[in-house]
Formats: structure tokens, sequence, C-alpha cells
């Protein structure tokens, strides 16, 4: 299936993250490919590109590095605060020194055919590097629909897939399994995690009353978006969220309030590409 139609039947699934690699081509011909990819899929949806800043600037797009590509905290002074910024990491160790990347890419966490002859981490590989990493944690690695709740149990906040998407005989549905997943793993997550404690201590009136993903919650009168966010152990980079049926731009997450009564649905990112 051509690059434009799968990635358009991958996001009709659900797939809210698109990671395009070109590993032999120029930055021109690499921009020229994420802007039509942009057109095709709108501004819903994260894509990142490898290539360093130049390429990120060129596509306008976020940047995906490599472990052994320049730090995190070099890319963002050259991309400046926006653009969302990624990592691949195969270690704790990787995953420690990935501070100012706005998630990591962890794996690979079951074999994988694009990683043969290098053992995968497992499950208990992987919750080492979510239990040291600064930012959230993306798995990858030969993921299923039926492996993502034991991925999404060890704290990872999501997953990326290549082959489970791309080899499929119908993305669209792979995409929506995948999807339907996650979203059921984090949901239960998040549950058994208490993780709607925004309620504050003391003094009722301090809080606000909000609904998130169909669900009464409590956060501090004068929360952004983005404290939202990051009370979820989630960065602005990872998470589209639509208000009051209307989605917020990343660049304003700190800058729109939550009021009474207001409405939020929240996604996780889960990879594709």
């Amino acid at each position: 299936m051509p690059l434009l139609d799968l990635v358009t039947e991958a996001t009709a699934g659900g797939v809210d993250a698109i990671y395009l690699r070109d590993a032999g081509g120029s930055i021109d011909d690499l921009a020229r490919t994420a802007r039509t990819l942009r057109a095709r899929i709108g501004d819903a949806v994260a894509l990142l590109v490898n290539g360093g800043p130049p390429a990120a600037l060129a596509a306008g797009s976020g940047l995906h590095l490599r472990e052994r590509d320049m730090t995190p905290a070099a890319a963002r002074a050259a991309l400046g605060p926006t653009l969302p910024i990624g990592r691949s990491v195969h270690s704790p160790e990787g995953a420690v020194a990935a501070t100012g990347a706005d998630y990591v890419l962890a794996g690979h966490v079951y074999p994988s055919p694009s990683k043969r002859g290098s053992a995968p981490l497992g499950p208990a590989g992987l919750a080492r590097i979510v239990a040291v990493a600064p930012c959230p944690v993306v798995a990858i690695g030969g993921i299923a629909p039926g492996q993502v709740t034991e991925v999404i149990q060890t704290g990872a906040r999501g997953v990326a897939v290549i082959g489970a998407i791309v080899e499929a005989e119908d993305p669209r549905i792979a995409a929506r399994a995948l999807r339907v997943a996650v979203d059921r793993a984090l949901q239960h997550y998040e549950e058994e995690a208490s993780m709607s404690a925004e309620i504050i201590d003391g003094n009722e009136s301090s809080a606000v009353e909000i609904v998130v993903n169909g669900k009464l919650i409590s956060v501090f009168a004068g929360a952004t978006v983005h404290d939202f966010l990051a009370g979820k152990r989630m960065t602005d980079a990872m998470a589209i969220v639509e208000r009051n049926g209307e989605i917020v731009p990343r660049a304003e997450y700190g800058d729109t309030p939550l009021q009474a009564g207001d409405r939020l649905e929240v996604v996780h990112a889960v990879g594709g590409g």
C-alpha cells in the first residue's frame, strides 16, 4: 500500500503519532514528504522525523532522535520550545540520559523481525526503563494488541508499531485494535493508580469539577490543560486534548485554563510508521 494511503488508514483507525524515517534521502525530500503527509492527516496527529533539527525545521514537524544522536537538550536549543522531541532508548542508562525529551521510545520489548540477534527487553526490562525515565515512555518492538495490557502495566504510556499495521491485511482495522487495547489498558492502569487524585485536600472551594473522558474529576482552580497533563505524568507533546468539542493547539496548553463544567477528551499517543 502506498505510504500516503497507509498513513491515512492508520490514522483513521486511531494512530495519533507518525514517525517518518528516511535513512538515505535528502532533507528536502523528507520535508516534502512530511508536508504531504501533514496535508493528508491534519494537525491532530503528531508528526516526527529523523535527520536532526534541520530536517525537523524544514518539515515543520517534531524530531525523533536515535540514542547515539545529539542530546534532547541540544535539539531543544535548536528547535525552540514547541516542537516535540523524542529519543530511542534501549536501557535504563539510556533513559536517564534522555533528559529534555518529551518522550522516550523504549525497545525492543518482544522479539521482532527487525531486531534479529538482539535480546528483547521483556516487560521487566521495560519496567526498569519506566522507573528511571525523565518523561513518558512509549514501548516498541513486537507488540500486538494481546500484549498491550502487559506493556501498559509497566507504566508505559503508549505503544509504537511498524509491522502490526504495515503488514496487516487491513491497516485501519489493525490500528483500531491497537487503539482500543491501549485506551482500555490505560484506563485500567489509571484507575488502579488512582490517577483522578487531583481532588484538593482542604477547602473544596479551591477546586473545580470537569469531565475527562466521561469521568467527573476535580482540579485545582486556575489549572491549565498543561497542569492537568503534568498531573497525569504526560507531556504536552504526547497528548491530544479536545476541550468542549474543539481541539486545543499544543502551543496553547499552558495558556488554556480549565473551568467548571469543561469536558475534555484526552488521547494518549500511540505511534505507527
